[in-house]
């Protein structure tokens, strides 16, 4: 039976996108899982190593290093930005006149390239030249190593992330305030609920699949970190800020070893999924267990409060 004329025209419209989703996305994560079962260096030919890649992976001291500070990163970073930002969008969300320009404000540090960033807080974080330090001199204060002491560069890079993406997490979570219902917060407010309580019981319960979604997002992209990063601080000073991507580029573009590189980018790849499908479990079952107020809860929050 022949198809319609139609579907075939379909299908003919449909297939440039397909083709360039399989080239950009299916064919490279394909040749890097079979790249990582070889051994292949640029010049050689590639020759099958097994799990000899992966293996190597769990008894690299420098890559678990590397893992722990990405993980350090990731942790203390999205907590930050998510902190800042709900206050940002509760701060936002309230004001009358002016949203609109306030909203352009706040998504400029997002809105500039990462390299562009980068340039800027390495010449912000300059010991000797950077006005950072200056401005502490001037307040006769000691200055700061910002990105020569260890622990001081990874507070840096920290520090650049929070600026650069807390606008994100206040984007979504303004979306997620403007989303909510008025009723709840009218029977509350009418019944003499406090404003932390309606926050507590209403307010954040609501918000959770906002905070989900812009939790996951953010978490993904800081473990992807290596622009601004490197641009900073190069991983330095020593290993001190080289996260895992970083050290994948090392070992596959600057010391040729692409097989093991690529086995490093699959276990991330990896490490990335199950993370993020156990907080996605955790995070739904845990609201399973939160119930938004109805009317006659809502009655029961101001005969508490009164």
């Amino acid at each position: 039976m022949k198809k319609p004329r139609g579907t075939i025209t379909k299908h003919l419209l449909v297939a440039p996108a397909l083709v360039m989703f399989l080239a950009v996305t299916i064919f490279p994560l394909l040749f890097t899982l079979v790249l990582s079962f070889s051994n292949w260096k640029l010049g050689g030919k590639m020759q099958f190593a097994g799990f000899d890649n992966y293996k190597r992976a769990f008894t690299d001291e420098l890559f678990l290093k590397t893992l722990l500070i990405t993980c350090v990163i990731v942790v203390v970073a999205v907590a930050i930005e998510y902190v800042l930002g709900f206050l940002l969008a509760m701060t936002v969300n309230k004001v009358v006149r002016g949203k609109k320009a306030i909203r352009i404000l706040i998504l400029l540090p997002m809105m500039l390239a990462p390299v562009v960033i980068g340039f800027m807080w390495k010449m912000l974080f300059d010991e000797s030249y950077g006005p950072i330090n200056h401005f502490l001199g001037f307040l006769g204060l000691p200055t700061v190593s910002w990105i020569t002491n260890s622990t001081m560069a990874v507070i840096s890079v920290i520090l650049v992330d929070v600026w650069e993406w807390t606008p994100l997490i206040a984007l979504i979570l303004m979306a997620g305030f403007q989303s909510l219902p008025k009723e709840p917060y009218e029977s509350a407010r009418v019944d003499g609920s406090s404003e932390w309580k309606i926050f507590k019981d209403l307010t954040f319960p609501m918000l959770i699949p906002a905070s989900i979604a812009a939790i996951l997002l953010r978490s993904i992209e800081t473990f992807k970190i290596f622009d601004t990063i490197f641009v900073i601080t190069s991983g330095g000073p020593g290993t001190a800020t080289t996260t895992s991507t970083i050290y994948a580029y090392t070992v596959g573009l600057r010391n040729f070893n692409l097989s093991y590189a690529a086995a490093i980018c699959i276990i991330l790849l990896i490490i990335v999924v199950v993370l993020c499908t156990v907080f996605l479990k955790l995070v739904l079952k845990k609201r399973k267990n939160i119930e938004l107020p109805d009317e006659g809860a809502v009655a029961e929050m101001g005969v508490a409060a009164k």
